[in-house]
């Protein structure tokens, strides 16, 4: 009778070591799930500021930027006001003879992101064709003009500096530190 307990007793603490061999991983057993990460945050009101500040530490050396809005915006950047946005700010300097703009969106539906970089194309097209006056402007529109998007958000960074705005914008916010940002260079 001790054996036949015995036996009992050891065949179930085998079972039970195949069931806990199984269910971590290995042979024949399912793999754990990985955590999805959070979705991507960015205040871009609070990002901007940051942003100017790094790339512009003194103030009386920095481009004087005025935000666009109601028909100052949709003269810019026609179609912008059509798309449903959680938040869009977009500044353009107060003396067009500065080649600076920046704009920061982020669109309510991911579908929207391609539509965004669409209407930031078309202004830097518009700008080089016809909308900067100055030989410093159309070049900066031609050469320092950067598209940007990561999941939800879509950024226009132009002017002096650019490349470093870029950076920034592709270390903001709460995502997963190994994604990639999509740039789109400008034609």
């Amino acid at each position: 009778m001790l054996k036949k307990v015995t036996s009992l007793i050891l065949a179930g603490v085998m079972a039970l070591s195949l069931a806990a061999c199984g269910g971590n991983g290995g042979n024949g057993g399912t793999p754990s799930a990985e955590p999805t990460p959070a979705p991507l945050s960015i205040n871009l009101t609070e990002f901007y500021e940051e942003m100017f500040n790094t790339v512009f530490p003194d103030p009386d050396n920095s481009p004087s930027m005025m935000a666009l809005e109601g028909d100052m915006l949709a003269q810019a950047y026609p179609g912008l006001a059509d798309i449903e946005t959680k938040q869009c700010l977009v500044y353009a300097p107060m003396i067009t003879a500065v080649a600076y703009e920046i704009a920061l969106v982020e669109v309510a539906d991911a579908a929207d992101v391609q539509a965004v970089k669409d209407i930031f194309q078309a202004r830097i097209d518009t700008q080089i064709e016809s909308g900067a006056f100055y030989p410093a402007t159309v070049e900066a529109w031609q050469n320092q003009s950067h598209i940007v998007d990561r999941e939800n958000y879509v950024a226009l960074f132009v002017g002096e500096g650019s490349d470093q705005m870029v950076e920034l914008f592709n270390a903001a916010g709460a995502a997963d530190a190994g994604e990639a940002a999509s740039e789109t260079p400008a034609e």
